[in-house]
């Protein structure tokens, strides 16, 4: 029994001196395959213990503070990416990052103030132009969010949210028309896409086109989209 222990004693020690050996690099790519299979828990563990060997590694950071994003920590996500920015501000992640946490604690001037950074920084990524629009978009900026989409799609001409994103804003400022090409845009690229099945019914009816309209807000309720009964109902019913 006695020799037993000394083996099972022998095998922890060796596990700890092995788990401790690994560099910040290591630990660093341990997080990311544990948040790729949305273990965000462990794996921010792993970035502390890649930080606790150099608290400057903006990378440990930067993905640490995405980890506490997706559980919900929002205040400490936001300090960590504050962290990452006071070690690297040329990066365009961080300011992404905290953006996205930000427009989640209700901060949208904040998270605009960030995609504005994030943009000087790295201007050829969609998704800073779509973020940024869709405040725009929230706020009754039509104008200057269909810029941003525009924009955006000259970066992924194949994003079927920014032609959702553009057409809901052409149909905002009157142009039903070019809304309608938008939407449909949308669909050629996913066809089960049930909000802009619901836009594109919108638009339609704002053609005077009823039987059309109603067919695609039918589309949009058959695929769950909330508010569909509500505009069939009020638009469609005899």
């Amino acid at each position: 029994m006695k020799a037993l222990s000394k083996i099972i004693l022998f095998v922890i020690f060796t596990f700890t001196i092995s788990s401790c050996g690994k560099n910040e690099t290591e630990l660093v790519e341990e997080g990311r395959n544990l948040m790729a299979t949305e273990s965000y828990a462990e794996a921010i563990k792993s970035f502390n213990k890649a930080l606790s060997k150099n608290p400057n590694n903006y990378t440990a950071l930067n993905a640490k503070g995405v980890a506490l994003l997706r559980i919900g920590q929002l205040e400490e996500s936001v300090l960590t990416f504050d962290q990452a920015i006071n070690v690297d501000s040329t990066d365009y992640r961080a300011f992404y990052n905290r953006s996205n946490t930000l427009r989640m604690l209700a901060n949208d001037n904040g998270a605009m103030v960030d995609l504005d950074r994030a943009i000087a920084l790295q201007p050829n990524v969609a998704d800073l132009y779509i973020n940024r629009g869709a405040i725009l978009f929230k706020y009754g900026e039509f104008d200057r969010a269909l810029f941003d989409f525009e924009f955006a799609l000259r970066i992924e001409p194949q994003n079927a949210l920014i032609f959702l994103n553009k057409g809901k804003a052409e149909l905002r400022i009157n142009n039903p028309d070019d809304a309608i090409f938008d939407l449909k845009k949308a669909i050629e690229i996913n066809a089960e896409y049930a909000e802009a099945y619901y836009w594109l019914g919108l638009a339609e009816l704002a053609r005077d086109n009823r039987t059309q309209g109603c067919q695609y807000l039918a589309s949009a309720e058959s695929l769950a989209f909330e508010g569909a009964s509500d505009a069939i109902a009020q638009n469609c019913v005899q």
